[in-house]
């Protein structure tokens, strides 16, 4: 083990990947990150093993800075896994460097998450990593080993995914508080690297595996790429800069638009060209801990062109657009719905603060003293099929007059009626369908007959709470008109 107190950087292909990492930290700040003091990921797996050598050899040659080594045990492989940890705390402190080893059971993680083991090992480094972060003061920056190839295998993964092109920009050389020294090395020089020098690293079996997504990429997709593209790594790392370039400007201009919009309204969105808009919806949705999908975004687009709407979203989210206004709320389940079974006679609807009086036709007398405010209605001239209720909205409702029928959605579009009151507005219905809605004309597709029903809405008690009370339809249009002229 004294071996490793030889540097493989003093070789000539150590020098060569030196200059290349150096380049990197250089063009990409690092320094400002690694000042801080480092955590270094040390798996014990040959990136991070060059990539420790690699920082204590730019040390040593430029300025000093604390590197902390932190193992995570991911509980995942048994006695290999104990073995990666025994060598990992070795290596670290023949180096003279602290080593901080981690167990955390990532199986369990991932059962409890319901995500793959591979998302939940790495979700559990990175809490890690934060948490030791957290707990210090002499280190701020976490340095991880992934390389060229590394970055190869994840636009390839990344483009049959479907991912824009923030995936197809590949691994950030630097995000957040996370820097990659080494992404600019390709694996190959990388085990050169470490061979010339004969040194010791250890061998994840499940890398083997091919079953793992990324592993049939490395093992065969990558192979046969090499058959055109003697350098694939160089050639997708320039494609990456340049996506990256054009994707920053773009996450800009969505920055700026988010920073001048208190509020989104339908009418700027959809001036807006298609990457803004999308990048737009994804930084307000990931407000929200919402992660949005290319059919998400391309719904919103489609049904902001043809007024309100109401959306569902991950994370149990609706996106809703109201009176030309955007935003996101949760999606709660429908509580409100209600069937309030009308018979002749009284009967209170205390939800809504009203009465309803229902007789035959030509009985008035019965109820001499129906308020005057009472919204009427004569049903004489409906087939009336079945059992009478008072009833909240369901999806397909319509209703006809005028010769014409007409679609609940409709008329509560044209009436302005924003999609969160909408449960609010009472229905008169039958066994066929919608009858009356107060505010419009009685549904008319039967024959008149002699007799029928006559039907008194008192809207607002004396002592009724006025929130509450039931509102026509008409109301609203009223509503929209006096703020349209009012602007």
């Amino acid at each position: 083990m004294d071996k490793f107190a030889i540097s493989p950087f003093s070789t000539e292909i150590g020098e060569r990947v030196y200059k290349i990492a150096e380049k990197t930290v250089d063009e990409y700040s690092m320094y400002t990150h690694l000042d801080r003091g480092v955590i270094v990921g040390l798996s014990g797996g040959k990136d991070s093993v060059a990539l420790l050598y690699f920082l204590l050899e730019l040390r040593r040659r430029r300025t000093h800075f604390n590197i902390v080594a932190v193992h995570i045990n991911h509980m995942i492989r048994g006695a290999e896994a104990d073995r990666d940890e025994s060598f990992a705390r070795t290596f670290a402190q023949s180096l003279g460097v602290e080593c901080i080893t981690v167990n955390v059971d990532v199986p369990s993680l991932a059962k409890e998450l319901s995500i793959g083991i591979e998302e939940a090992a790495r979700r559990a480094r990175y809490a890690e990593f934060n948490r030791i972060l957290s707990a210090r003061s002499d280190v701020g920056a976490i340095a991880v080993a992934h390389n060229a190839t590394d970055n190869l295998e994840t636009v390839i993964f990344n483009i049959f995914r479907g991912s824009g092109a923030s995936g197809a920009s590949g691994i950030r050389p630097v995000r957040d508080n996370i820097v990659r020294p080494l992404i600019d090395v390709d694996q190959a020089m990388i085990l050169e690297l470490l061979d010339t020098s004969d040194v010791e690293y250890v061998v994840d079996s499940t890398n083997l595996e091919t079953a793992y997504t990324r592993n049939f990429i490395r093992h065969n997709v990558l192979s046969e790429i090499r058959k055109i593209s003697h350098d694939p790594e160089k050639a997708v790392m320039r494609m990456s800069r340049h996506l990256r370039l054009d994707n920053d400007y773009i996450n800009s201009v969505a920055d700026e638009f988010l920073s001048s919009h208190v509020v989104l309204c339908s009418a700027d969105l959809l001036e807006l060209h298609d990457a803004v808009f999308a990048r737009i919806l994804l930084k307000y949705a990931a407000e929200y801990n919402s992660s949005l999908e290319e059919v998400h975004i391309l719904n919103i687009r489609r049904l902001l062109e043809n007024g309100d709407f109401s959306l569902s979203i991950p994370n149990n989210l609706r996106f809703v657009c109201e009176r030309g206004v955007c935003k996101i709320l949760d999606d709660i389940k429908d509580d409100t719905e209600f069937c309030i079974d009308i018979n002749e006679g009284f009967t209170s609807l205390n939800g809504f603060d009203s009465d309803v009086y229902l007789y035959r036709k030509g009985c008035k007398e019965i109820y001499p003293n129906i308020y005057k405010n009472a919204m009427h209605a004569d049903l004489s001239s409906a087939i009336i099929v079945g059992k009478l209720s008072f009833r909240s909205r369901k999806d397909g409702d319509t209703i006809y007059y005028g010769a014409h029928t007409h679609k609940l959605r409709k008329i509560f579009n044209d009436f302005k009626i924003p999609l969160s009151e909408r449960n609010d507005v009472l229905m008169l219905c039958d066994d066929k369908g919608v009858v009356w809605i107060p505010g419009l004309a009685v549904r008319d597709d039967g024959a008149r007959t002699d007799g029928g029903y006559e039907v008194d809405l008192l809207i607002g008690r004396d002592d009724a709470d006025l929130s509450k009370r039931v509102r026509t339809v008409s109301e609203y249009r009223i509503n929209a008109q006096r703020k349209e002229n009012n602007k």
